[in-house]
Formats: C-alpha cells, structure tokens, sequence
C-alpha cells in the first residue's frame, strides 16, 4: 500500500508526497479499515509490524510465470 501511493499519488502530481505524507495517508486508511488504532503512528520500522487482513491469503505467482503475462490461466 505504502508503495501504491508513494508511486501513484496524488493524480495528476504522481510521486510528489514526502515520505511523512505517504505514511500518514497510509495510516488514515489502515485506520479507516480497522486495521490500526486512531494514535498508531506508522513510519519505516513500525508499518512492517502490522498484521494485514489476508496475509495468510497471499501467494506468490507459479514458478513458470513470465512478466507480462497474466498470472491466471484463462483471465484476460
């Protein structure tokens, strides 16, 4: 997520937030979506620590898998 919104905002301004920005903002959603208290504050070594919904969901793409090619057989 930090890196999503570090790269991607804001529109039109992509890139230009200061690392405090970036991590604030990021605080705010994990905020918004329960993940964290309303007093955490996030920076480089505490954001790592936060247990993410779905980490136990996550995979990685199969070994066979090429850059630029989808990662589900079948999807567009």
């Amino acid at each position: 997520m930090w890196d999503y919104i570090n790269r991607g905002m804001p529109l039109g301004k992509e890139g230009t937030l200061k690392p405090d920005e970036v991590y604030a903002l990021t605080a705010f959603l994990l905020f918004k979506n329960g993940v964290i208290k309303e007093d955490d504050v996030m920076d480089g070594q505490s954001l790592p620590k936060v247990p993410m919904p779905n980490h136990q969901g996550f995979s990685l793409p199969p070994r066979e898998w090429k850059h630029g090619t989808p990662r589900l057989q079948s999807y567009p």
